[in-house]
């Protein structure tokens, strides 16, 4: 007779937490080059408001400056709408954030994009979350920023570059979080939304949907790191044609362009992106699935050869595990947190 060991949720949460504090760093740094240059911009913005404010201490830390000027200036702007994180959505280890402003096709006004912020931070707390689908409400995904912050609150070209450091920010935390993260496109992802889904790992489109990169037509670029982002996806020619157009892009062209992973029936595209992650990503142990994710996000910021270091710490961090639970497993106790399923 041998034993089948199930783990629970909290065994999973005590496995990752002792992989990522035992051999893998809180957050992947940048290279050495790009760390002085984000902190040489950190420094002069900290400068200018202890200079202009009178302020004494200012985070040294980019990410956590450009967070922290945004949340302050885009808090009390509260034009509706919400962004909420669904941790029940029928299968175990997958969250999914849904942009909630249905009567403005889902745009962000400054309490969502807080709201945003809230929900990734929220999904960093479990380590047991193996994806996070991103959706809106109703019928179509997301349509950037609200046009009432550009014409009543954000009126100045410094509030404006707050703005889009807080959400260039938010959407890189989202594209480098451990678990992966799938956009199912309904309708259309126009302009801020087109970049939403850019910064997931995946995107499913149902058959009416478009990605609309309109920031062109506003007479503006992209600023939340779609631009940069998208020439990564498709290469130069194609992302000029797409950003300079200013033209929707539907899911045939979409998926010829490399823009969209699948195309999904109409009124099933949240349904298909839980079918996909559930067909992909749920056979393999959470740690060893964000571990790899853990590594490739790695190779987009570091230096070949730190990357390759960070890769090596990931791999002997999941080997000792692996061997612990072994040797669990051959004295006859369960892991932590196991629970015996079947006998054989």
């Amino acid at each position: 007779m041998h034993r089948v060991w199930c783990n629970s949720a909290a065994a999973v949460g005590r496995s990752v937490r002792w992989y990522k504090s035992a051999v893998s760093p809180k957050t992947i740094q940048p290279s050495p080059e790009l760390q002085r240059e984000e902190l040489q911009i950190a420094k002069a913005i900290g400068d200018e408001r202890r200079q202009n404010e009178g302020i004494d201490s200012m985070p040294k830390d980019p990410t956590t400056l450009f967070l922290m000027e945004g949340r302050q200036m885009l808090a009390p702007l509260d034009d509706g709408g919400e962004v909420t994180l669904n941790m029940d959505t029928g299968l175990e280890g997958v969250f999914a954030i849904e942009i909630q402003n249905p009567e403005d096709s889902n745009c962000f006004t400054g309490r969502m994009m807080c709201r945003l912020e809230d929900a990734i931070r929220e999904i960093n707390k479990h380590p047991e979350c193996v994806a996070v689908i991103v959706r809106g409400q109703g019928v179509h995904f997301c349509s950037g920023a609200a046009a009432q912050l550009a014409t009543k609150h954000l009126l100045s070209a410094e509030q404006g570059l707050k703005m889009c450091r807080y959400m260039q920010t938010l959407l890189l935390e989202l594209h480098n979080l451990p678990c992966i993260s799938v956009a199912a496109i309904e309708g259309a992802a126009v302009g801020g939304g087109a970049e939403l889904a850019l910064a997931c790992d995946f995107r499913i489109m149902s058959d009416e949907a478009n990605i609309h990169f309109a920031h062109t037509h506003m007479g503006l670029s992209t600023g939340w790191g779609g631009g940069t982002r998208l020439t990564k996806l498709v290469g130069r020619r194609a992302a000029i044609l797409l950003l300079c157009s200013g033209k929707p892009c539907g899911p045939k062209d979409a998926t010829a362009f490399g823009l969209a992973d699948r195309v999904a029936d109409e009124g099933s595209c949240y349904r298909d992106a839980l079918g996909f992650v559930k067909a992909n990503f749920m056979q393999a142990p959470v740690p060893a699935v964000k571990g790899c994710k853990d590594i490739i996000a790695a190779a987009e910021i570091l230096t070949p050869r730190t990357a390759l270091l960070y890769e090596q710490n990931v791999f002997a961090g999941l080997w000792a595990m692996n061997a612990r639970q072994k040797s669990l497993e051959k004295d006859g106790a369960p892991p932590p947190g196991a629970k015996m399923i079947k006998d054989a």
